[in-house]
This record gives structure tokens, C-alpha cells and sequence, in this order.
């Protein structure tokens, strides 16, 4: 079983995706998590903060670093026959019609209001760097790939909108989803 789960900033891909792997005891991968480790600058906690947003404005002008983050995901993804991967960009470049995707949407609103509960900060401070990081990330894959990340869902299996709904019930969805297809 392969999965890739895709979404903005606090959509709740990660938390489904981890939620995903452990429920169907497979290997979790997220690619923000390499990234930061492939980045010469490692100085942030959370990519919804000042040094985030630099780090992020640092990938805008010195695209190798995502190109090589997307050449390991390729790499790495086709090398696994059970995983679950949480990437922004993944789903545009792995191509098998094996692979169920799946891209969690959600109101800017709420977003924001996870990464403020989240990062312990105001919902106007989280609200400005979840935009910032989101603009520019969206450039980033625009400037490199010429996908719309926000906007073309082609790629996907699935498309869920987490805005209304607790994590729990997103998971289910998507758990649901996945074994149907594993029947098909």
C-alpha cells in the first residue's frame, strides 16, 4: 500500500498521514522532514515563524535543495512497497495509478487557528505566517514544476475538506477510502 497525503500548511495532512501509517502499520515519511535536514540552515522550530519564513525565502532563490528533496522522495518512494508519505509536491511527480492520493483541504480560517494552538501564538501572527509560508511555497513549486498546489487536483484519489471535521473523522474517511480501494 502506498499513500500520499498532500495539503497547505495545518490541513491536517501530517497528522492523517502519521494516523494513517500507524493504523495501517506502515512506514511513515514526511518530506518536510528531510528537507529541513537537506537545508544548510536548521535554526527553526516551525516553518510558521520568522527564521520558517526565511528558510522558506531561502528556497524561493536556491531551488536545488527542493529538486534534491523531490529526486530522494522519487527514489525513496519507489524503493518502498508500504508507506505512507506526507509531501506538498509528491503527488504531481509520482505518476503510478497504484499509489492513492489524497489532498486535505481546509478554510484558511481554521488553518490558522491550528497553528496558532499548535505554535502557542496569536491567530493574527499565525494567520501572517501560515500566508507568507503558503505564497511562497506555492511559488516555489510553481517556479520549479508549474503546478498549482492550491489549485489543480488532478492528481488525486481523494480530496477531503478537514474545516468542519475532527482529525478522527478525516482519518476514518481516508482509512475507509483506502481499504476500498485495496478491494477494488
Amino acid at each position: 500500500m502506498k499513500v500520499i497525503v498532500s495539503g497547505l500548511t495545518a490541513s491536517g495532512k501530517s497528522s492523517v498521514a502519521t494516523s494513517l501509517a500507524l493504523n495501517f502499520g506502515v512506514e511513515y515519511f514526511s518530506a518536510s522532514s528531510k528537507l529541513r535536514k537537506l537545508l544548510p540552515k536548521k535554526d527553526f522550530m516551525v516553518w510558521e515563524s520568522k527564521k520558517g519564513i526565511d528558510a522558506v525565502k531561502f528556497r524561493l532563490n536556491n531551488p536545488q535543495y527542493d529538486k534534491k528533496l523531490d529526486s530522494f522522495i522519487l527514489s525513496y518512494f519507489k524503493s518502498k512497497s508500504d508507506v505512507v508519505l506526507d509531501s506538498w509536491v509528491a503527488p504531481w511527480k509520482i505518476k503510478d495509478k497504484e499509489t492513492i492520493k489524497i489532498y486535505i483541504k481546509a478554510d484558511e480560517y481554521v488553518r490558522a487557528k491550528r497553528v496558532s494552538m499548535r505554535d502557542k501564538i496569536s491567530l493574527s501572527e499565525a494567520s501572517k505566517f501560515m500566508r507568507q509560508k503558503d505564497t511562497l511555497t506555492k511559488n516555489i513549486y510553481k517556479k520549479i514544476y508549474k503546478i498549482e498546489i492550491d489549485k489543480d487536483f488532478t492528481p488525486f484519489n481523494l480530496v477531503i475538506d478537514s474545516s468542519n471535521m475532527d482529525l478522527n473523522s478525516v482519518i476514518q474517511i481516508c482509512s475507509d477510502f483506502i481499504m476500498d480501494q485495496g478491494k477494488k
